[in-house]
């Protein structure tokens, strides 16, 4: 095999447009391609939020891939034009002083350090 050979099959894939399946039931369309993440190959997806080119980007493990299969771009955005994939309302942290506490003036292990 040839270096130029070697480099080309080294290479991130770029797979197109996608219909990514993944254990657990989880299905993504968007752009998907390899990425390598620390030491590891991973499957990157870019999936479209809107017509103005927003997305969100997700990374899975390629043992967490069930089917990829290629689609064409016009299915991709009939697809995603049923719904953003952003959670609805981001989760928020609240301070400690917000989270409600029952202490229990019984409870033997009251005194615990934290």
């Amino acid at each position: 095999m040839s270096e130029d050979q070697t480099a080309e099959a080294s290479a991130p894939q770029d797979f197109g447009w996608v219909f990514l399946e993944l254990m657990g039931h989880r299905q993504r369309v968007g752009r998907a391609r390899e990425e390598y993440v620390g030491s590891g190959k991973m499957i990157r997806i870019d999936i479209p939020t809107d017509d103005d080119g927003g997305f969100v980007t997700e990374f899975y493990g390629t043992s967490a891939v069930y089917a990829l299969r290629p689609i064409s771009e016009e299915v991709a955005k009939d697809h995603w034009a049923a719904g953003d994939p952003r959670p609805v309302r981001p989760a928020e942290y609240r301070p400690d002083t917000q989270i409600e506490h029952y202490e229990d003036p019984n409870d033997p292990y009251d005194d615990r350090p934290f």
